[in-house]
């Protein structure tokens, strides 16, 4: 009987199986991963799109807490808030307070949970009324 040298072709075809699943699972890995790495490219984005607004309130508001507190509601100040990017939603409250939440939203279909396409972020306003002339 002659003692065999090297693999057989079934142990071959049993390893490129493997392989081959081993590839599909790290396939499947890199796309979850880059599933979630351009999610958080959205966070950081909305991030920015939300304290830019907050920030844009900041010159207005003596006028916002004293002078003319219905300029927060006219739909030009509330245009100046909205993002730069057509891709990002901002919610903002309907009427002004010195704390208020603002949110923004994104749309990311690769996402199931939408709550993972938002951001909230508290604005603190100090009360400068008395300050303001």
């Amino acid at each position: 009987m002659k003692k065999q040298a090297g693999f057989s072709l079934l142990e071959v075809m049993i390893s490129v199986v493997i392989a081959g699943i081993a590839l599909l699972g790290l396939a499947a890995a890199q796309l979850k991963s880059l599933q979630y790495a351009t999610n958080s490219f959205h966070y950081t984005v909305s991030l920015i799109q939300g304290q830019n607004s907050i920030e844009r309130i900041w010159p207005r508001i003596c006028e916002i807490q004293k002078t003319n507190p219905a300029l927060f509601q006219d739909a030009d100040f509330r245009a100046s808030l909205a993002p730069q990017v057509a891709d990002y939603q901002i919610t903002i409250p309907a009427t002004y307070n010195d704390d208020m939440q603002i949110n923004v939203a994104w749309v990311d279909e690769r996402m199931t949970d939408n709550a993972e396409n938002q951001i909230s972020l508290n604005a603190s306003f100090p009360d400068l009324s008395a300050v303001c002339l």
